[in-house]
């Protein structure tokens, strides 16, 4: 078949390197290796971060060959002129640890001053340090911000050099070995329990916030990271096939309403406190939810908060106007919560 062919694959990834080439030259940023007599691992290209169409960073990860091996990361990164800044070195280290599934809250964070050779030149730079296994360090540049991660690597010094030409590093096939390898495995798949599929709107909107406040939980303190139940796929065709028998609404948009639904429920998790806090108004609001997404009963209590969550999601809906449209909806939202309080 085609997709399997390898000299397609080669094509693509030849096309793919090419354009990244070229997005590298045209951003006019560096880029940034760790010193060859202190790297871990040979350096591979790790990714792009772009806003607004600019490029803002470039990454190059050095990967671990087991699970407990020496990793690390150097992001090369540019601010200037732009509407966002760099995170702070605490929320740059979170990330990795978060994806190595350690917490935060086991860990004794330090910091301190430290000095990075850039090109064979000293320049001043922030360390912080999480735990024995992992760290961070940053400096700057001629307004270039290089920011260093390291895990299970502890290099006497630390130095990096200009890349001369990165299309030698583009041209390294990726590579399967990850400093996260063996700690998030893929869920299997697995049967519905029945209990599950009598109700599977209800039984999706549990498993939805269930796992929304698992995310949050490892957002705010890492570990292992969340997965989703095995049955989660036969559970979301369930849901579907229902919606369908419900509405009438062909697949397509049953489908869609199913994930209306779950991105509503969610989203009331992240914006309003009352609804993981008080668990009799999240009850009425769950109920409401799934009458109104399956047509059961349109006019709700909560119809008009309903209704704002429709033009909110609208694909054809411009930034302003969406902006506009989340907050009536939170409003609307508290405006019901307020008055069910009152009953």
């Amino acid at each position: 078949m085609e997709f399997s062919d390898p000299n397609r694959r080669e094509e693509r990834l030849a096309r793919h390197t090419g354009r990244v080439h070229a997005e590298l030259l045209a951003s006019g940023l560096p880029v940034y290796t760790l010193a060859p007599e202190s790297r871990p691992a040979e350096e591979r290209f790790g990714g792009l971060e772009v806003f607004d169409g600019t490029v803002t960073a470039i990454h190059l990860v050095y990967p671990a060959s087991t699970p407990e091996g020496p990793w690390a990361d150097v992001e090369t990164a540019r601010w200037t002129g732009l509407q966002i800044g760099p995170a702070s070195l605490r929320l740059a280290l979170e990330h990795h640890v978060r994806r190595g599934g350690d917490r935060f809250s086991e860990l004794t964070w330090t910091e301190s001053s430290a000095s990075l050779s850039v090109d064979g030149h000293s320049i001043g730079a922030q360390w912080l340090r999480a735990g024995h296994r992992w760290w961070a360090l940053r400096g700057e540049r001629a307004g270039i911000e290089i920011t260093v991660v390291g895990r299970d690597w502890h290099p006497e010094t630390l130095a990096v050099e200009t890349v001369v030409d990165p299309l030698p590093i583009l041209h390294r096939l990726p590579d399967d070995r990850s400093a996260y390898q063996a700690v998030h495995p893929a869920p299997g798949a697995g049967p519905l329990p029945a209990d599950l599929r009598r109700e599977p709107h209800r039984a999706l909107a549990d498993a939805v916030l269930h796992n929304t406040a698992a995310h949050a939980a490892w957002q705010a303190d890492g570990g292992p990271a969340p997965q989703l139940p095995t049955w989660w796929s036969e559970l979301w065709r369930a849901a579907v096939q229902r919606q369908m028998q419900l509405s009438g609404q062909p697949e397509v948009e049953a489908a869609a309403a199913v994930r209306g639904m779950s991105s509503q429920l969610a989203g009331l998790f992240h914006e309003l406190e009352w609804f993981h806090s008080d668990a009799d108004l999240r009850r009425r609001a769950i109920t409401e939810i799934l009458f109104y997404s399956t047509g059961l009963d349109a006019d709700v209590p909560s119809r008009t908060a309903q209704d704002e969550w429709h033009r909110f999601t609208a694909a054809d809906v411009d930034p302003d106007s969406r902006a506009i449209a989340n907050e009536r909806w939170i409003t609307a939202w508290q405006s019901w919560a307020s008055s069910r309080r009152e009953v």
